[in-house]
């Protein structure tokens, strides 16, 4: 008997991979940049079994194919130079694996750059905030919708009752997409309705097939949800029953691809750690600031514990060593227990996977030991393993991470189906991925693992978070003068590689910050333009940041004041101007910035914005314009491709310029 099993048991590991790691699965990759020429240069670690053969491939980063391979390696090399590149650009490249002897191909990706462009706005945030903590939480919920404001986001906030029906919810967003330009995020703080979908289970077990909980819904705003065809009770769990009329959704996947990020930061039901919702919620949000003023001591490498290995091919844990790569270098990822780990010292990424329970993961622990640990010194965690994923479950083993007396800041489920986050290495926040991950069936990025496009792929924590911060300016003093606008003043940010400033203003508190001023490279701006008013103004600092990925203009948190300021070009009707006499754009097609030209024969108030081809109106500003050229800059790096104009309204008269976004 003994020589039977110990005979299957060789069989189950050559059928296995070969007996191969999850590490094996995953191509890491990393990048080193030059300047002149202009040059990035693809790094991996060696695929250390069979005869490999490595193709690559390249494509703008919003880009929906990659097209034929632009180069195939077949020397044993692990390295790939392009030279078809420019400064101030971004690629996106994907190396997978083919030859012989090898279980699986491998895959890996990067977005690589070189001075990489700042990215000035991410779009409008809608701050939905469980009225539980209105009071109770009062500054630190100020503080946040400051921070994401200061973080380039427009802020809509909305306090909602915990009872609110999740179709009252999805109302209030629609509502706010609908009548605010360039909506493209939903934060949940606290207990706001958990929307339940679909018939699923993807960790695979019988008892467990339902409706899953479903944030994705909040994102989905085009296509109707229904509730009238899956009838199943056979779960265990009977939050996951669904039924006609019950008030879950019938989807298991995503109708469409969301059109917004959607998160939750919710301590809900978790009597395992001692303290109250409030104060899980104090000790969060005070770490999370912190974070994002890089005045948190935290390392930047990252931790594996795989308990699971090759699993036939799945290699949940493909999942840290294709992501973290970029983030930290492949020399910076480590293999050791979660929890202990986690609690002695500090890490920006970890990933644990193991068999698992609602409350455990075989191999990590279970809810008790994070809470027993008391720190959880991590920002980014990624766990997997059975039940866990769904998280709307008391002492929930996927938010314990958050729970613990110094939390980690983001929690998910990755392994079915796999994580993309290699974006965030040149300064997209998690939230971007979270909405690419829940969009993708296979077409750009694989594997994707089982129940790619699933309803039930969550994150828990901020989606605003990246993982580069910088020392933020302080004290800005403006100082109004009448007849001449005003002149600001502010005291350096601490970090000794700030290379500049650039400056912001809007009309409302939490608005849209137009940025007014190139890069500055002293403490003070006089702004002289503009319509006379009370004015929000914002200095953020910049310095290039190098990475694994390459090098990008990374934006520190803005510093604020406000002012009634006093411009010396009088007001003008705009109802009586028609003066604008040219609009250019440049380079047309454009990828992540694209500049404009206004020509004027006099000053005037101008109403700028962008169209898509449906009419909707992106990117909307009001500027005096004075005599002669004027430019200005937009960051489109989120726009997908297709094609736009930009309007430039004075009086009566529109005149347009056409572009494409590529």
């Amino acid at each position: 008997m003994r020589i039977r099993l110990l005979i299957l048991l060789i069989v189950a590991a050559i059928t296995n991979g070969y007996g191969q790691t999850a590490q094996d699965y995953a191509i890491q990759l990393s990048a080193t940049t030059q300047v002149s020429p202009a040059q990035i240069r693809l790094q991996w670690r060696k695929i250390s079994y069979g005869t490999p053969i490595y193709s690559v491939f390249k494509k703008a980063k919003t880009a929906t194919s990659w097209g034929a391979a632009i180069a195939t390696i077949t020397t044993g090399d692990t390295t790939y130079t392009d030279n078809s590149v420019i400064v101030d650009s971004v690629y996106e490249y994907s190396v997978r694996t083919g030859g012989t002897g090898l279980a699986t191909s491998s895959t890996g990706y990067i977005l690589a750059g070189i001075k990489a462009p700042a990215i000035h706005n991410r779009g409008a945030l809608i701050l939905l905030v469980d009225s539980t903590f209105t009071d109770s939480c009062a500054t630190e919920l100020a503080q946040l919708a400051t921070d994401i404001n200061a973080d380039g986001w427009q802020v809509i906030r909305h306090d909602v009752s915990r009872t609110a029906k999740d179709t009252a919810i999805k109302a209030l967003i629609k509502a706010d997409h609908s009548s605010i330009p360039n909506v493209n995020a939903v934060l949940l703080v606290g207990h706001v309705a958990v929307p339940y979908s679909g018939d699923l289970n993807p960790d695979a077990h019988p008892d467990h097939l339902g409706a899953w909980p479903s944030d994705v819904y909040y994102g989905c705003l085009t296509t109707t949800w229904t509730d009238v065809s899956v009838n199943d009770v056979v779960s265990s769990n009977t939050a996951n029953h669904n039924i006609p009329g019950d008030g879950k959704w019938d989807q298991s996947t995503v109708p469409e691809k969301p059109q917004l990020q959607v998160s939750r930061i919710d301590f809900n039901n978790m009597p395992a750690f001692s303290s109250s919702e409030i104060q899980m919620m104090r000790r969060y949000l005070a770490k999370s600031h912190t974070y994002k003023l890089d005045q948190l001591p935290m390392r930047k490498r990252a931790l594996v514990n795989d308990n699971f290995g090759a699993f036939s091919g799945e290699a949940f844990a493909a999942n840290a060593w294709r992501n973290f790569a970029p983030m930290v270098s492949r020399d910076s990822i480590f293999n050791l227990p979660f929890i202990n780990a986690l609690a002695d010292s500090s890490f920006q990424w970890a990933y644990g996977c193991g068999g698992g329970t609602y409350t455990s993961a075989g191999g990590i622990g279970n809810t008790s030991n994070f809470a027993a640990a008391g720190a959880t010194h991590a920002i980014f965690t990624m766990m997997f393993g059975s039940y866990f994923g769904d998280w709307n479950y008391q002492n929930s083993f996927l938010r314990a991470p958050l729970c613990a007396d110094t939390p980690a800041l983001t929690s998910c489920w990755a392994g079915r189906p796999n994580w993309f986050v290699h974006h965030m290495a040149l300064g997209e926040h998690i939230g971007y991925s979270t909405r690419l991950t829940q969009s993708e069936f296979g077409s750009l990025y694989s594997p994707t693992n089982y129940m790619a496009g699933g309803v039930h792929v969550a994150l828990m924590g901020d989606l605003t978070l990246r993982t580069d911060y910088v020392k933020p300016a302080s004290s800005l003093v403006i100082t109004p003068i009448a007849g001449h606008g005003a002149n600001l003043v502010w005291t350096a940010s601490s970090d000794p590689a700030v290379i500049g400033y650039y400056i912001y203003r809007t009309d409302s508190a939490f608005g849209y910050y137009e940025r007014i001023s190139p890069m500055i490279t002293t403490t003070s701006f006089s702004d002289t333009v503009g319509t006379d008013g009370l004015k929000y103004y914002m200095v953020r600092p910049v310095k290039l940041q190098a990475t694994p990925a390459g090098s990008y203009y990374n934006l520190g948190l803005g510093t604020t004041n406000s002012a009634t300021v006093d411009f010396p070009v009088p007001t003008v009707s705009a109802q009586t101007l028609t003066v604008t006499q040219e609009v250019k754009v440049f380079p047309n097609p454009a990828q992540n910035i694209l500049g404009v030209v206004i020509t004027c024969d006099a000053p005037c108030m101008a109403q700028i914005y962008v169209t898509d081809m449906s009419g909707r109106v992106l990117f909307p500003a009001v500027r005096q314009l004075p005599s002669g050229q004027s430019a200005l800059q937009l960051d489109i790096h989120e726009l997908p491709a297709g094609f736009y104009v930009v309007c430039v309204q004075t009086g009566d008269r529109v005149i347009s310029a056409k572009w494409t976004k590529s």
